[in-house]
């Protein structure tokens, strides 16, 4: 491996504290507040006022999502990186190159691991501040590939196959926004109105592979209901992940490349209808639609939303409930 001095700031030497940058890691000696979700999405979608619920259920004014951040990461690269994303929206994530997957990943990504940083500064019970942080450094360190990873955010990065991300793209009939992620499967979806984003990281491109008849889902609006039953789909899969794939990377100082090498594979357990139902639910629930019941019906079956208006199945093809190797 190539030395990574002047690169960024490694999990091992990092101090999470409020005068490092959460992306580069080093000491600011002039910093910003890198909004999570960035001010120009906050405006478009009417988010400032309005509030997230973090991982111990706290609710926190989108606003206040605020990390340290060098100006260098901030007014350059992040800047950057924001208008190549805000292109790729204006014309509906149609067409993406390997690249504009590339910069769906690094957007998403910035955000899902901002949010668990965010978790660093706050208390899980602010009436018993002996109960600690939400987060621990420690438990921050399971993310540090997709810490490596940001870091292509920064300097040319070159992912070799297999690519580590799944990205699903979904037209949808509203025009509300909307965000969810699933911290155990490592993965999120934002929708933007009437198109939505669905992504899955470090698991080789095989969710992709394996959900590949929600792709057929493309050619079609879907109402409210069925864009989070696709999503329960995909989000359920990535927590059937038991064996992750390892990611080796180097960095030339001369070039100032930085390329990603992937070891491993990724092996998932057998897919479970009761399981993946609670996971239906449980996303139904919280956006609150109540349909009265759990879609586990008392013959096993599953209730699915992904009809048309004659009442017939939208997927072409059949999921097959397997082992993924």
């Amino acid at each position: 491996m190539e030395s990574t001095i002047d690169f960024y700031r490694n999990f091992n030497e990092e101090t999470f504290d409020d005068v490092s940058c959460f992306l580069c890691g080093k000491n600011c000696d002039s910093k910003t507040a890198e909004h999570i979700f960035p001010k120009w999405l906050q405006h478009k979608y009417n988010l400032w006022d309005k509030k997230l619920t973090i991982t111990n259920g706290t609710a926190i004014p989108y606003r206040n999502l605020t990390v340290p951040c060098c100006s260098e990461c901030n007014n350059v690269h992040l800047s950057q990186m924001e208008d190549r994303f805000k292109v790729l929206l204006d014309k509906s994530f149609k067409e993406l190159t390997f690249e504009d997957e590339k910069t769906i990943f690094q957007w998403t990504a910035k955000i899902l691991y901002a949010t668990r940083y965010k978790e660093l500064s706050l208390l899980i019970d602010r009436a018993n501040p002996n109960l600690g942080k939400v987060i621990s450094p420690q438990e921050l360190e399971s993310y540090s590939s997709l810490h490596l990873f940001l870091q292509s955010i920064r300097f040319q990065t070159q992912f070799n196959e297999p690519k580590p991300w799944s990205i699903f793209i979904f037209p949808c009939k509203d025009e509300e926004f909307w965000y969810h992620n699933n911290i155990p499967a490592l993965c999120l979806s934002m929708k933007f109105g009437k198109i939505a984003i669905t992504i899955v990281y470090e698991e080789n491109n095989l969710i992709s592979d394996f959900m590949a008849p929600l792709k057929d889902l493309q050619k079609t609006e879907l109402n409210f209901p069925q864009y989070l039953e696709a999503n329960a789909h995909i989000f359920y899969s990535g927590m059937l992940k038991e064996k992750v794939p390892h990611y080796i990377s180097s960095f030339n100082q001369n070039t100032k490349i930085l390329i990603v090498d992937t070891v491993g594979t990724l092996n998932s357990r057998k897919w479970v209808d009761e399981e993946f139902a609670s996971v239906l639910d449980f996303m139904l629930f919280s956006c609150g639609i109540n349909i009265g019941s759990s879609v586990l019906q008392s013959d096993g079956l599953v209730t699915s939303f992904l009809v048309d208006e004659n009442n017939e199945h939208l997927l072409k093809k059949h999921f097959r409930k397997k082992d993924s190797s």
